[in-house]
C-alpha cells in the first residue's frame, strides 16, 4: 500500500511503501513489461521476504516515474537505474520500502521499524563521542543509525567502518527536522545535511550530494 508520494524539492521524488500484499497482489500492479522483468528475476530468489521487498520497490518506481524503469547494481552494491535518468537510493525494513529519486544529485535514503534492538549493535556505530538522548535512547540510536546509512549511501566507498568514519553531530529529536553528519573518510571531510522524520511506525532520514 502506498503510504506516501511526495516532491522532495525540484527533482527529487520519495515513494514509501507498506509491504502488506502479497507477492501475487504486488506482481499484478506492475505493468506487463516489469512483470516479465520480474517473473526473469524472481525465479532465482529463494526468500519471500526478498520477494516481497524486491517487489515492493519495483511496485514504487512504477509510480513515481510512470514508467518501465530496471534497476541494476554496481559491483559494490549501488543502485541505478540503467536509463540513467534518475540518480536512485533504495531501503526497506520489516514492513517498509522506500525510493528517492533525483535527476541530478546522487541520493541517499533509509527507513527503519521502531525496535529495541538496537540497543544490541549500539557499541558498532556509535562513537564515545557522539550525543545520545537518554530520555529517549533507543529513539535517537535508530535516528543515528538511519543518518548513517544515508550518509553511506552517499560515498563510493564500501570500506567505510560507521563508528570511525562517520560522525552525527549533537542534536535534539523532534518529530521531524536535519541531522548535520560529517565523514572523515575521505580527504574532503566533508559534512551533510540529513533530513529525518519519526513516524509513530518507522523513521526515515535522506540526503542528498
Amino acid at each position: 500500500m502506498l503510504v506516501r508520494k511526495e516532491i522532495i524539492e525540484e527533482d527529487c521524488l520519495l515513494g514509501i511503501w507498506e509491504i502488506s500484499e502479497t507477492r501475487d497482489e504486488l506482481l499484478n500492479m506492475l505493468s506487463q513489461e516489469n512483470q516479465e522483468k520480474a517473473h526473469n528475476y524472481l525465479s532465482n530468489i529463494k526468500s519471500k521476504k526478498r520477494e516481497l521487498e524486491w517487489l515492493s520497490i519495483r511496485v514504487i518506481l512504477q509510480i513515481l516515474t510512470n514508467d518501465n524503469k530496471t534497476v541494476k547494481h554496481t559491483p559494490d552494491g549501488q543502485p541505478y537505474l540503467s536509463d540513467k535518468s534518475y540518480q536512485i537510493s533504495i531501503s526497506h525494513s520489516r514492513d517498509y520500502a522506500v525510493v528517492l529519486l533525483h535527476k541530478h544529485k546522487k541520493v541517499g535514503v533509509d527507513i527503519e521499524n521502531h525496535s529495541k534492538r538496537i540497543l544490541k549493535i549500539e557499541k558498532r556505530f556509535i562513537s564515545d563521542d557522539e550525543y545520545i538522548d537518554p530520555d529517549k535512547r533507543v529513539l535517537h540510536l535508530i535516528l543515528h543509525w538511519c543518518a548513517k546509512e544515508t550518509l553511506y549511501k552517499l560515498m563510493n566507498s564500501t570500506n567505510i567502518i560507521f563508528k570511525e568514519h562517520l560522525h552525527i553531530h549533537p542534536f535534539h529529536v523532534e518529530d521531524k527536522g536535519i541531522i548535520s553528519a560529517s565523514e572523515t573518510f575521505s580527504t574532503d571531510k566533508t559534512t551533510f545535511e540529513i533530513f529525518y522524520e519519526v513516524n509513530e511506525n518507522f523513521v526515515i532520514t535522506w540526503g542528498m550530494k
